[in-house]
C-alpha cells in the first residue's frame, strides 16, 4: 500500500485528518493549544484544497456545541476543537448531543482546569465527558491522532451507534509536537470511510415540527413513543455495542495503513509480565521505553495503553493482565481515574481473588508537573519491592508531593 510520509505536529495531524475525512464545517474558539487546529485547517480551505467546507469561530464554545448540533441533525460531518475551560462551557450541549444519539466530533488538546490558572497539561478536561454518553479516545502522538480521528468517524456514524465521539490528546507536548505520519492515500481513505449522510430522517431540518417535538418534554414519553428511560437505556446500549465496532474498524484500518493504533487497548510484553503499567497518551511511550530497557536486563515487566476511555475495556484489561502479579496504573488527572476503573475491571472479570493481580495507583503530571524517567523508573522500583513484600501498603499516591498543608485564605488580601 502506498502511503504519503509528513512531518505533522499533534494539531496538524488532526486538521489534516479533517481534511480527509470530508468535514464541511470546522468549529474552534481559539485557545492555547486548540487553536493550530482550526488555523491549519483554514490554510487548506485558503489553498483550495478543502472544496466547500468552512471554518467558524462563533461567540463562545456553547454557541460551537450548538452549532455543531443543528449540523450533525442536517448530515453534515464537522469537528470542533476545543480545550479546558471550553468544554465546561458547553457542557449541556456535550450531554444533549449524546442523548439525541448525534454522532459529532471534538479535538481535545488536553489543558488543565484552573484554578489555579495554569496553560499547562493533564487529563481532567477530557476526562470531565467520562460520564456524558460520548466515546472517548486518547492519543500519544501524531500518527494515532491521524489514525483514531478517521477510526472514530465510522464507528460514531455506524447506525448501530451514532453518538458523539471525543478524541484527546496532550496539549503542547503532543499537539505542538512534529513526528512522522504516514498517510493513506485519498482514495484509500474514500474507501474506509464513506461520505456523510449518516443522519436521521430529520435531514431536512426546517421540515420537522420542532414545537411538536418539544413538547413531549412534558410527559415521560420521548418522542417515536418510546419512554425516557428506554431512550436512555437504548444510549448505553449502543456504548456497548461500540466495543465491538471499534475492534473491527480497527482491523480494517491496519488492513489500509498497517497501522499499531487500533482497537481499544495496546499492550507491549505483557504475556509473561509480573508488573503491568496502565496508562494513556503521550505518557506511555516513555513507559514503553523504559520496559524495553529492563527487558533486556530480564526483568519480567510489560505495559498497557488505554486507547479507548469510553466505552472503557474493562474486560480486555483483565484479560491481559490476567497472568501479572502487580498492576500500577499512572494517570495524568487528579481524580486517579485510569485508576477506579482498571480496579473495577480487576474485581468484576478476574477468576477469583487468589488470581486477582495486586494494584498500585499513581497520579502524576497534574497541572503540568514533570514527567520524567526518574519519576517512573521510582515507580517501577517501588512496584517490585510491592512484590517482594507481597502487600500493598498504600494503594494510591501522589507523586511528587512536597507538602500537605494549604491556607485556604492563602490568596485573600489581609486587611
Amino acid at each position: 500500500m502506498k502511503m504519503i510520509k509528513m512531518s505533522l505536529t499533534g494539531n496538524e495531524a488532526a486538521a489534516w485528518a479533517a481534511k480527509c475525512a470530508g468535514v464541511k464545517v470546522c468549529a474552534s474558539f481559539p485557545m492555547g493549544p486548540n487553536q493550530e487546529v482550526m488555523e491549519t485547517f483554514q490554510q487548506f480551505i485558503d489553498q483550495g484544497e478543502a472544496p466547500g467546507s468552512r471554518v467558524i469561530v462563533p461567540d463562545n464554545e456553547k454557541a460551537a456545541s450548538s452549532m455543531q448540533i443543528g449540523l450533525s441533525r442536517t448530515g453534515v460531518r464537522s469537528i470542533f476543537c476545543v480545550t479546558s475551560e471550553g468544554i465546561l462551557w458547553a457542557m449541556s450541549e456535550i450531554h444533549y448531543a449524546a442523548s439525541s444519539r448525534l454522532p459529532m466530533m471534538i479535538v481535545c488538546p488536553s489543558r488543565a482546569l484552573e484554578p489555579p490558572t495554569t496553560v499547562y497539561c493533564d487529563h481532567d478536561d477530557f476526562l470531565s465527558l467520562r460520564d456524558m454518553g460520548w466515546l472517548m479516545f486518547y492519543c500519544e502522538n501524531s500518527q494515532d491522532i491521524f489514525d483514531t480521528i478517521l477510526q472514530a468517524y465510522k464507528v460514531s456514524e455506524n447506525e448501530r451507534v451514532m453518538l458523539p465521539v471525543i478524541v484527546g490528546y496532550d496539549g503542547w507536548e503532543t499537539s505542538h509536537a512534529a513526528s512522522r505520519v504516514d498517510m493513506p492515500e485519498q482514495v484509500e481513505i474514500d474507501r474506509f470511510l464513506p461520505p456523510p449522510g449518516f443522519i436521521k430522517p430529520e435531514r431536512d431540518y426546517l421540515s420537522v415540527d420542532w414545537k411538536d417535538r418539544c413538547s413531549y418534554r412534558r410527559y415521560q414519553e420521548g418522542f417515536g413513543g418510546m419512554e425516557f428511560m428506554e431512550i436512555r437505556y437504548l444510549q448505553k446500549k449502543a456504548e456497548e455495542e461500540a466495543e465491538e465496532l471499534i475492534e473491527s474498524t480497527g482491523l480494517d484500518y491496519r488492513d489500509l495503513s498497517d497501522s499499531r493504533h487500533v482497537g481499544m487497548i495496546e499492550s507491549y510484553d505483557c504475556r509473561d509480565a509480573e508488573v503491568i503499567i496502565i496508562t494513556m497518551g503521550i505518557v506511555y511511550p516513555a513507559v514503553k521505553l523504559i520496559v524495553k530497557s529492563l527487558r533486556q536486563k530480564g526483568v519480567k515487566i510489560g505495559c498497557l495503553k488505554v486507547r479507548t476511555f469510553r466505552p472503557f475495556p474493562s474486560r480486555r484489561i483483565a484479560e491481559e493482565v490476567k497472568g501479572a502479579k502487580l498492576v500500577i496504573t499512572l494517570d495524568r488527572n487528579s481524580i486517579a481515574a485510569l485508576f477506579h476503573e482498571v480496579g473495577s475491571a480487576l474485581y468484576r472479570y478476574s477468576d477469583s481473588a487468589v488470581a486477582r493481580p495486586m494494584h498500585l495507583g499513581k497520579v502524576i503530571g497534574v497541572g503540568g508537573m514533570p514527567i520524567t524517567f526518574d519519576l517512573i523508573g521510582g515507580i517501577v522500583e517501588q512496584g517490585f519491592e510491592t512484590l517482594k513484600q507481597g502487600r500493598v501498603e498504600k494503594d494510591l499516591e501522589w507523586l511528587p508531593i512536597k507538602g500537605t498543608s494549604y491556607d485556604p485564605t492563602l490568596h485573600v488580601l489581609a486587611e
